[in-house]
């Protein structure tokens, strides 16, 4: 147990009946006034497997409503949310909501965490609370023109200098590899303050967007994937960028095969008149 965690037989809750859907409880620590992390071991044939939560009681000042519609009931009233599962949307707004307590009241939040960042995770998985990914009002080829919304926090922005230029968001950056992070034009004051304390976007130009729009269909279910032609989608690739998949430069395994389709063109887009 961490030097904050708290005996078991002093928490306002229990999971005494609910075991075998949530894991035997075997740690808890207070985050703010009646908001707690907690770990529990699950069945006994998976004892190396242990279960993380987040637990709100029915008397927290620090969760509203809202919020607590997101969780299932504990048998002692309290509600549970899965801290797991990223895209379990209770546990963005749950969190957030305590991180605001704790601000509201001049008490400082955990290492590494602030308001902003809960926000810009909580606007990919619960847009529904927190608001879209917004539209960057900026660029770094000058203020957008107009803009053309392929998902949430994933834009196609015209600029002056530029042309078209895909902009996205930094919780979806976060699904790309590392060298094709590096590719990406920043803001400013992003490049200075560090992308990881601004939450800022990464900006691509169109030749270059082939990449990281390839990267996000390979490994994900993507919404707007019907929007994408991806014969003219690989064809960029292989003419922009003819060593990208090479297994030496490749950084996930087993690199996917790209062939070229004749007349496919390399325009996998198809932009507003």
């Amino acid at each position: 147990m961490s030097e904050s965690s708290i005996k078991l037989e002093e928490l306002p809750f229990s999971f005494q009946g609910v075991e075998e859907k949530y894991g035997s409880l075997i740690d808890a620590e207070e985050l703010c006034p009646g908001v707690y992390y907690a770990s529990a071991r699950l069945l006994e044939r998976y004892t190396f497997l242990v279960a993380q939560y987040m637990v709100v009681t029915a008397s927290s000042p620090a969760i509203s409503p809202e919020a607590r519609a997101y969780g299932a009931p504990l048998p002692d009233g309290a509600l549970i949310f899965e801290a797991n599962d990223y895209y379990d949307k209770g546990q963005h707004v749950v969190r957030y909501e305590a991180h605001k307590y704790l601000a509201d009241h001049g008490l400082p939040l955990p290492e590494a965490e602030s308001l902003l960042g809960d926000r810009v995770f909580g606007m990919e998985v619960c847009p529904e609370y927190f608001g879209q990914l917004p539209v960057p009002t900026d660029t770094p080829w000058g203020p957008p023109l107009r803009h053309d919304r392929l998902g949430n926090g994933l834009y196609w922005l015209e600029t002056e200098y530029a042309g078209w230029v895909l902009a996205l968001a930094y919780p979806i950056r976060e699904d790309l590899m590392f060298h094709t992070r590096v590719f990406a034009a920043l803001m400013p004051t992003d490049r200075e303050r560090g992308l990881d304390n601004t939450f800022g976007y990464c900006f691509y130009p169109f030749e270059v967007s082939c990449i990281p729009l390839f990267e996000l269909l390979e490994y994900g279910e993507r919404d707007w994937a019907d929007k994408i032609d991806i014969a003219a989608l690989k064809n960029a690739i292989l003419k922009f960028y003819p060593d990208y998949l090479k297994p030496d430069l490749y950084e996930r395994q087993n690199p996917p095969s790209i062939a070229a389709t004749p007349g496919a063109g390399t325009d996998f887009y198809r932009f507003p008149a």
